[in-house]
């Protein structure tokens, strides 16, 4: 779903002559601006982002994700010595991360950074996403990746693995393997997009 509404309202702007400059999603949404960019067809866009979710939806429940009001360096803290249960999902922003992995972990994170004042506010979600939880998956999501074909970019995409512009050839089938585990560096992108221009 929302792959569909975020492809949706893409190719309408483009029937309006909004032609993107810079291209950026968050998790799902990467799928969305590769397909835009012509990394992939629309097919395959849609193959990968449903075996995607098929895959996630099988792993086991018991997982959690908490939105942290602070910064990398004290949720880095507060993940010592639980970084194999739990990490940072997503670098929404300098003072906005999540927090993802198993329940008892992300309980233990909340509890640690409630202590010092700082805001957390759990999500509503199936599984943990961007999560040590994922891993499972990968090799499984690894075997359908490598059958799909690859393009370069026809637009500046800005990547949720490093918030830089994409290489030619850097959106591989192991690149999207790698993003279902690796935190989601959204802020990173935006701060990219603000250097080249974007309002």
């Amino acid at each position: 779903a929302l792959f569909a509404v975020e492809y949706s309202l893409c190719k309408l702007w483009q029937s309006w002559g909004v032609v993107p400059d810079v291209l950026l999603g968050h998790s799902v949404g990467e799928y969305v601006a590769a397909c835009v960019a012509g990394v992939f067809g629309l097919d395959d866009a849609l193959r990968l982002i449903a075996a995607r979710a098929r895959l996630m939806q099988a792993l086991p429940e018991g997982g959690s994700m908490v939105s942290v009001s602070a910064g990398e360096i004290e949720v880095g803290k507060a993940l010592a010595g639980l970084e194999d249960e739990a990490s940072v999902a997503a670098f929404n922003g300098p003072d906005s991360l999540v927090v993802s992995g198993m329940s008892s972990a992300v309980d233990e994170v909340i509890a640690r950074i409630s202590r010092k004042g700082i805001e957390c506010r759990p999500l509503q979600v199936s599984h943990a996403f961007h999560s040590p939880l994922m891993e499972p998956m990968l090799g499984d999501f690894l075997e359908i990746a490598s059958a799909t074909s690859y393009q370069s970019p026809e637009f500046r995409l800005l990547t949720n693995r490093t918030g830089c512009e994409a290489g030619s050839d850097e959106l591989n089938a192991s690149y999207w393997v790698e993003h279902v585990r690796n935190p989601v560096r959204f802020h990173d992108g935006l701060k990219r997009a603000t250097d080249l221009g974007c309002n």
